[in-house]
């Protein structure tokens, strides 16, 4: 029993060396092609999502909202109905909500999310987060407008393949966030490596300076108290007389002489 349990931790632990490793390459080539450049690395990390374990849950999702364009939209309404505004579609009054939902279906639950899997651009995934998120608020209206019709309509209320895509979008929403809101280990990687190295230099050390404090650095200058001697120069200009005679503006005290 413990040389089965040593024998679990020891692959454990071979396992996490080999993703430290892969890790450390992968970083490192990432450096090497900004430039040494950190920052810069950081945001080519950022551009690349890594799904892990979003991934399955994104394509049973896709699945999902796939599978519900071709089911019960709308008692004998189907999806593709709606998403085409067919004559069945047209008979049983299907509101805007419900075709704008259909639509958004299509391109954001399906096209949006497969294209999110096979580029693994952030980019991307952005677009697909905002419109999955705009569709399933429309398919939670589309529902209720499916239920507050009026009586006098024909059609029936809200079949199962609308609340199939409405869970659908709801499921590939969550997953798409949870990859939003947190880092990758890339990027956590890149930005320890920046933190430890941010001291190192000068130049290092005044950018940290601007981002914690908003304050440009400056050079120190020594300040000299030459206040007195201000006052004193001040005190000789006013003691000094205001006017000055030169040699030949003598005048003679006793006045001029009469011949």
């Amino acid at each position: 029993m413990s040389s089965s349990v040593g024998k679990t931790d020891g692959s454990r632990e071979a396992v996490n060396r080999r993703r430290a490793e892969a890790l450390e390459k992968h970083v490192a080539e990432l450096e090497r092609s900004a430039g040494g450049d950190l920052a810069k690395a950081e945001r080519q990390a950022a551009g690349t999502v890594v799904l892990g374990s979003s991934l399955p849950v994104l394509l049973c999702g896709l699945i999902v909202v796939l599978v519900s364009i071709f089911m019960p939209h709308s008692g004998a309404v189907r999806g593709y109905d709606v998403l085409f505004f067919s004559d069945v579609a047209q008979t049983y009054v299907t509101t805007l909500p419900e075709r704008v939902y259909a639509w958004l279906a299509l391109v954001g639950g399906v096209m949006m999310t497969l294209g999110t899997v096979v580029s693994r651009s952030s980019l991307v995934l952005w677009i697909n987060w905002i419109l999955t998120g705009i569709g399933w608020v429309y398919a939670v209206l589309a529902i209720g407008m499916r239920q507050s019709r009026p009586p006098t309509e024909p059609g029936d209320g809200p079949s199962f393949g609308l609340v199939m895509g409405a869970v659908g979008m709801v499921v590939i929403f969550i997953a798409l966030s949870a990859r939003l809101l947190r880092r990758g280990a890339v990027q956590k990687a890149i930005a320890e490596k920046r933190r430890a190295e941010a001291g190192k230099d000068e130049e290092s050390r005044a950018a940290q300076l601007v981002l914690r404090t908003g304050l440009a650095p400056r050079d120190d200058v020594d300040l000299v108290d030459d206040r007195r001697d201000k006052v004193r120069a001040r005190r000789r200009r006013t003691d000094r007389p205001s006017d000055e005679s030169g040699p030949g503006s003598a005048v003679d005290p006793e006045g001029p002489t009469e011949n």
